[in-house]
């Protein structure tokens, strides 16, 4: 039953859409993805499924998120005479907890190598759909819904505009390689690029470039350093080159993280003198609180559009470090000691992909993203694949 929900899952979350008028992408896809991510984590309580999830820093940070809240700014807020101060973050709380259940769901599942790969073919096969619907779109053979949404309905599959559908098609690239189907690989990436979001092209780099670096531990040095020398390279000639910069416009993000950081350090409201910069403002403060300071901001970003941005934002630098040892720790422990492992290697490449595009948008703030990157996550920890150390069958 956890299995076919989980399949079924993957399935709905990219492609469920909203009725007419209302937003399509962000809270209707956060809503079926949390849907399905409490079914799967309450089945697996029932039918006591769950084992021991091998990385301390992902309950560290559940718990810091609780400690977050009680610490975070608690403003005077009345809404029909009841005291609502921190509204925001029972949501975010809510969204960790069943998040969590439902990624050591996934680590703990009894998956044969065949029911593993079908998880990942479904994934795959959902990114051909999405990557040909949005390949239609770029040539305006799309009648039924491009025009539904409006300035941002051209090239944004089903998931609402360009920004949001191009990362999560970055992501499946690499699976699809896995599983050796380069033509859906190759229609696929045709259509990240026609969207011709810079962040899910260098996603989309990353992840096939880590595909590649992890055949071995000496490759993957090597590229690694490489990858540090020409990043390095890349934001000085960005930084120094107006024409570059106008080439590739930053679309006032980098002045929303620097405000973000500024913010973390002063005080969050008026006659206030306490700063919140070790436990940040509190899970799902940033679009509620960031735009209504003393001195309003001039974007309408909801998002800080940088994942690790907000983290340090709503959990401040404690829960920043945190977040940033979890990651750490899951490629150490599942990618480093076992590059050997091929699905692990298209797993991680994945996942590479969507933390890349997390450095320029708001990945993680959808549900469609949560979902089946926190599958990955799953299958990555899931001892019963990649317990035993052996090369594993394509």
């Amino acid at each position: 039953m956890t299995n076919w929900l989980l399949k079924i899952g993957l399935v709905v979350t990219p492609f469920i859409l909203a009725p007419s008028g209302t937003d399509i992408a962000r809270e209707p896809k956060m809503a079926w993805a949390l849907c399905f991510a409490l079914a799967i984590g309450l089945t697996a309580l029932y039918q006591g499924l769950l084992k021991p999830f091998r990385n301390k820093w992902t309950l560290v940070l559940a718990g810091f998120c609780l400690l977050s809240f009680y610490l975070s700014p608690n403003p005077t807020l009345n809404l029909f005479g009841i005291a609502s101060g921190r509204f925001w973050s029972w949501e975010g709380l809510y969204q960790v907890l069943v998040f969590l259940i439902f990624t050591i769901t996934v680590a703990s599942l009894e998956l044969s190598r065949k029911e593993a790969n079908t998880i990942i073919d479904i994934m795959v096969w959902c990114g051909l759909a999405m990557g040909v619907l949005v390949v239609l779109q770029a040539m305006h053979l799309d009648q039924f819904f491009e025009h539904r949404f409006g300035t941002y309905g051209h090239m944004c599959g089903t998931l609402g505009n360009p920004t949001l559908v191009s990362p999560y098609l970055a992501m499946i690239a690499p699976l699809a390689l896995y599983r050796r189907r380069y033509l859906f690989a190759g229609v696929i990436a045709l259509a990240t690029c026609l969207t011709r979001s810079d962040v899910a092209l260098a996603g989309l780099v990353m992840g096939l470039v880590a595909y590649i670096a992890l055949l071995g531990r000496k490759i993957l040095i090597v590229v690694s350093i490489l990858v540090v020398l020409l990043g390095g390279f890349g934001i000085y000639c960005y930084g120094n080159s107006p024409e570059l910069r106008q080439k590739f416009p930053d679309n006032e993000r980098f002045l929303t993280w620097t405000q973000s950081i500024t913010d973390l350090k002063t005080p969050p409201m008026r006659d206030s003198k306490k700063a919140y910069a070790i436990t940040g403002l509190g899970m799902g403060s940033f679009k509620y609180l960031f735009h209504v300071k003393n001195n309003p901001h001039n974007d309408n970003f909801l998002y800080a559009h940088n994942d690790y941005v907000q983290v340090a934002y709503e959990l401040g630098i404690a829960g920043f470090f945190i977040f940033i040892a979890m990651i750490l720790v899951m490629l150490r422990d599942r990618v480093w000691r076992q590059l050997i492992d091929h699905r692990r290697r298209a797993l991680t490449a994945s996942f590479i992909s969507i933390a890349t595009c997390a450095m320029g948008s708001f990945v993680f703030q959808i549900g469609t993203h949560i979902f089946y990157t926190l599958t990955i996550v799953g299958l990555l920890y899931n001892e019963g694949l990649n317990g035993n150390g052996k090369v594993q069958d394509i």
